[in-house]
């Protein structure tokens, strides 16, 4: 069991998904490829966080920008390049269900990408930004005011950016831990490889559970499931929503079958991250070891990892506004959900789901439909 200081102090914790949903080449996050497996489906949510004994409210994450054509010169062709559908802004979906902007205390930004930022210029200026180490010498003036910069002048212009400053004198799980509200209630973790000053947060929900909320430490379930912390079991659960196309009862052969390491299939995950220059991970030998953190964390039945990009929260129905997840242990969720990622595997035929009618229950659309193209 991870160590994780006593505290009875909790924060509410509500999904939203932004509807920013993004397509992109399995193999530009994923290592080995699997024949079949050649896109990955992204959607993209955040998490409002609300500290029950201040009734403070941040917000994890936010989303794309809908007007992503008004990012900087110098991002907009990668957005351009990739397959994505933005329906609203992370501050309509907040407006439309009830939440006053002006009672945000705080942003925080897993990190810089496009697809996690929104607009903060839509937020009031009393609205704090946090950020991870070495952001503001990266990354800040913005555009304009630096022809080249990867973000805008307007996200930082008469508002407070706090950059977080971690030590080793507090450590979660391998990861040096920041105690946001100083009782406990919600740590910030660092979590560097992905991106420059990237973070990850761990909301207490209950006195003895969790929600980690990974950010992009990685893209894809099954880069740190199975592990040693979780294993595969010889019988996928019952409470899993597998597609039509498994057997039921479904067994774990189904995947250990095509699975790149064949004697320790149950304990090891299926995919590591990729480890050439210039990819999507900054520094690729920092972002897996801090994977492997995250399997620690995982293994652990009092806290349930989140990735930002998972699919299997796309069937989960409570959300923001007039639900939160913190009930997430009693409503046996870790169980449900871990094992939801290898719908996406392709079988022992190389087929992958979305050549079967299962993926149309989750609204997944093809990266040729221009729906999802829109440039």
């Amino acid at each position: 069991m991870v160590y994780i200081p006593k505290s009875t102090f909790v924060v509410d914790v509500q999904l939203i998904n932004t509807t920013t949903d993004i397509t992109v080449k399995s193999g530009d996050l994923l290592q080995p490829e699997l024949k079949g497996q050649d896109t990955l489906y992204l959607p993209t949510f955040a998490f409002l966080i609300r500290h029950r004994a201040s009734g403070r409210s941040v917000l994890f994450d936010c989303g794309s920008r809908k007007d992503w054509k008004n990012l900087p010169p110098a991002i907009v062709p990668s957005v351009a390049t990739s397959g994505v559908h933005i329906e609203k802004s992370v501050d309509e979906i907040l407006l439309e269900g009830g939440q006053d902007l002006n009672e945000l205390t705080s942003i925080i930004w897993s990190h810089w990408h496009w697809d996690h930022i929104g607009d903060a210029s839509r937020f009031p200026k009393t609205t704090e930004l946090v950020v991870g180490p070495n952001f503001k010498e990266n990354f800040m003036p913005g555009y304009p005011t630096k022809e080249d910069a990867l973000l805008l002048d307007s996200d930082f212009e008469g508002r407070n950016v706090r950059e977080i400053k971690f030590s080793d004198d507090l450590q979660i799980g391998g990861f040096p831990a920041h105690d946001f509200f100083g009782d406990g209630s919600l740590y910030l973790l660092d979590a560097p490889g992905h991106a420059v000053g990237h973070i990850a947060s761990l909301a207490r929900t209950t006195v003895n559970t969790f929600v980690l909320l990974g950010g992009d430490s990685c893209h894809f379930p099954g880069v740190f499931r199975p592990s040693a912390h979780l294993t595969l079991p010889s019988t996928i659960p019952s409470t899993v929503r597998m597609d039509a196309r498994f057997p039921r009862p479904c067994p774990s052969s189904c995947f250990t079958s095509i699975h790149p390491v064949q004697d320790q299939a149950s304990s090891t995950p299926f995919y590591n991250l990729p480890q050439a220059k210039g990819g999507w991970y900054a520094d690729p030998p920092r972002a897996q070891e801090r994977v492997t953190s995250l399997s620690e964390l995982d293994g652990d039945e009092n806290i349930l990892v989140l990735i930002a990009h998972d699919m299997a929260m796309l069937e989960i129905k409570e959300l923001f506004p007039r639900h939160n997840i913190n009930a997430w242990k009693e409503k046996g969720w870790k169980e449900r959900f871990a094992w939801s990622f290898l719908n996406e595997l392709p079988n022992d035929a190389g087929k992958a789901r979305r050549e079967f009618e299962d993926a149309e229950r989750l609204d997944i659309k093809s990266p040729d439909n221009e729906d999802w193209r829109s440039r």
